[in-house]
């Protein structure tokens, strides 16, 4: 019986994903690297992981082998920057590794055929004498979730998580860990969780200061959501004042409707972001409506018409450019006839002036991350060779350093 470890990876996929340059792997705990050097030998037996379809497209692209190296090499350089700063030896780093090996351990087991035998009562037992382990990394795994889990969710994966514990445990049994190709793909993956742990100190660090915000604010106007508002109560004030409602929607509106005067056409309850529904079914035909914020931006709702229609059926995403208060349908269709306006809106985007703050942190992380590049250089080879099957044709001879083939001479 195999472990169903499609759900598994499902409930975990949070806590161990890294910068996913390598997959899914991982390494031992307690197991010292060093990254400063990457070899061809080691880069093509990392590929030999992958597919035969993936290695034979990644042995005629030379520009996407030598992406697949810098990509590594700025891993293993912040790998090293993360170990300079005793990151490696932090609880988080060490839970999210134990979780990835025993992931990685499972799927090897597996590929390899091991005949590991497991029943519920071993896992029952091994969760119940490791309470504290498995509440630690459930805090880790939920940690930024907005909602608690319901306690059959909690059993649920009280039981994945033990059988996921006592598989690998007997994989380790069988001897798996003593594999070369397992030892070198724990390697990468220990680089690819320095390098994301690395990462979110990063974020954390680089936050943007009062007087950064305010500076750039100052350069960039149009990215104030203060002076977005300003904007926005004006043109309120032109449309109260009786200026054409059509004619500013056209001249402002900031999505796909303001060609057509900011016109929305018909539509149902369920079918837009739920402040904006609020606010527009609460108007009177030919009714103005105030400011109004949603999670895209402030608009000015005019509501043109009302009638009773059939239910909408749920809503083909077409191509072009998207309209501002449209959200994702969530409840199933009624049947009955139900309430449809027809409104149009003036909108002012805030998605760039919300969006400030992180964008300021990633230029200083890219920045960071290129220091750390420059700091913790890399020995890498230019190139590496690929074995796989169909590729090398007759009388020719593969060139060692790299993935192409060389014709006979």
């Amino acid at each position: 019986m195999k472990v169903n470890l499609k759900l598994i990876t499902t409930i975990l996929v949070a806590a161990i994903a890294g910068i996913s340059i390598v997959g899914g792997q991982a390494c031992f705990l307690g197991k010292s690297e060093s990254y400063d050097t990457l070899t061809a030998a080691d880069l093509s037996a990392l590929v030999e992981n992958q597919s035969d379809q993936e290695k034979r497209a990644l042995a005629q692209n030379e520009a996407q082998r030598k992406g697949m190296i810098t990509q590594l090499k700025q891993m293993f350089s912040l790998a090293q920057a993360a170990q300079a700063e005793g990151l490696d030896k932090s609880d988080s780093f060490k839970q999210r590794l134990s979780l990835a090996t025993d992931m990685l351990l499972i799927q090897e087991s597996q590929k390899k055929n091991l005949d590991i035998k497991y029943s519920d009562e071993e896992g029952k037992a091994f969760v119940t004498s490791h309470d504290k382990e498995f509440n630690a990394d459930l805090k880790m795994i939920t940690e930024g979730q907005k909602q608690e889990l319901a306690p059959d969710q909690v059993e649920m994966m009280k039981g994945q998580w033990g059988e996921m514990r006592v598989r690998a445990s007997k994989a380790r049994e069988a001897g798996l860990e003593k594999d070369p190709a397992i030892r070198l793909l724990s390697k990468f993956r220990r680089a690819n969780l320095l390098a994301e742990i690395y990462t979110m100190e990063l974020q954390k660090k680089l936050k943007p200061s009062p007087d950064e915000m305010k500076k750039y604010l100052e350069e960039h106007p149009e990215a104030d959501a203060e002076k977005i508002k300003q904007k926005a109560e004006q043109l309120l004030a032109r449309v109260k004042k009786g200026e054409d409602f059509n004619a500013i929607a056209s001249q402002y509106t900031e999505d796909a409707t303001r060609e057509q005067g900011g016109d929305l056409g018909w539509f149902q309850k369920g079918k837009m972001d739920p402040d904006f529904e609020n606010a527009a079914f609460g108007l009177q035909k030919g009714q103005t409506s105030e400011l109004i914020k949603t999670k895209f931006g402030f608009h000015i709702i005019k509501l043109d018409d009302k009638r009773m229609a059939k239910p909408e059926p749920t809503p083909v995403a077409k191509p072009g450019a998207p309209v501002a208060p449209v959200a994702p349908v969530a409840a199933a269709t009624p049947a009955g006839p139900q309430e449809e306006i027809k409104a149009r809106h003036i909108y002012l985007s805030t998605q760039e002036a919300e969006g400030v703050d992180q964008m300021l942190v990633q230029k200083k992380i890219k920045r960071a991350m290129e220091d750390a590049s420059l700091q913790y250089p890399v020995k890498a080879p230019d190139d590496f060779a690929i074995n796989v099957a169909g590729l090398k044709k007759e009388g020719s001879r593969p060139d060692t350093g790299s993935g192409r083939i060389i014709p006979p001479q």
